[in-house]
């Protein structure tokens, strides 16, 4: 059993019975360049380790690499490692970290879920006017976000007041989500060609009546939580 499968497989005790039906809900903050995190401020949390121990601290998800950020005894910001972190709680929302970032599970079936992964769209930033994050359009918009000229904030253990003090003045981080369902130990895409792959050539014409007879929408949350259904049941 690789990593991924066996963290499912601890994870999902917790929340088979507790898991809410999928909703979607409005986006109301929008992160920037002063607040590059998913949530508006950081969250009473727990964060599960393997061998049945646990932390809780205020957590938040910083956009750049998707992972974890608590604010210490001291104030200052620091991140999480994943090592043999088997699931995290922000607030009432449950994560694991699939591929070193965090992704949000949306619906379970069987041993089986669907995850959302929702990330900073640094490209668009860079293709649109001024560059990355203020920066100017040359070739050092290219590099690492380390190398950029620019004040991309809570990368460098800063202090939390002092980022709630231009908490809204930066530029607005748009965000971009990318579904995925978990199957067994296999990693899937969700989307056609990603779920084609899964089911293989044998059952492509099920598959396409499937979609078809629920009208599925591969951005939709409700949508992708019958395709799981239907995922679960064909890798038995």
């Amino acid at each position: 059993m690789n990593v991924m499968a066996k963290m499912v497989k601890m994870v999902l005790p917790f929340y088979l019975f507790t898991l809410l039906p999928v909703q979607v809900c409005a986006q109301k903050f929008e992160p920037n360049t002063n607040w590059p995190y998913l949530y508006e401020s950081f969250t009473p949390g727990v964060i599960f380790f393997d061998g049945n121990t646990k932390s809780e601290a205020d957590l938040n998800i910083h956009l750049w690499g998707n992972v974890l950020h608590y604010v210490g005894n001291d104030g200052k910001i620091f991140q999480s490692k994943d090592k043999n972190v088997i699931r995290v709680e922000i607030g009432s929302d449950a994560y694991i970290f699939m591929n070193q970032k965090l992704v949000k599970i949306l619906a379970a079936e069987g041993t089986n879920i669907l995850v959302k992964l929702t990330s900073g769209d640094f490209d668009a930033m860079r293709s649109s006017g001024g560059g990355a994050y203020g920066s100017s359009t040359n070739s050092s918009s290219t590099k690492d976000l380390s190398s950029l000229d620019v004040d991309l904030r809570g990368m460098d253990k800063p202090e939390l007041g002092l980022m709630l003090q231009e908490k809204n003045d930066g530029r607005i981080i748009p965000l971009v989500d990318s579904f995925f369902f978990i199957i067994g130990d296999q990693q899937v895409e969700a989307t056609k060609k990603g779920v084609e792959k899964f089911v293989g050539d044998d059952k492509k014409d099920v598959l396409k009546q499937f979609l078809k007879d629920n009208k599925i929408k591969w951005k939709n949350e409700e949508s992708l939580g019958l395709l799981l259904q239907f995922l679960a049941g064909s890798a038995k």
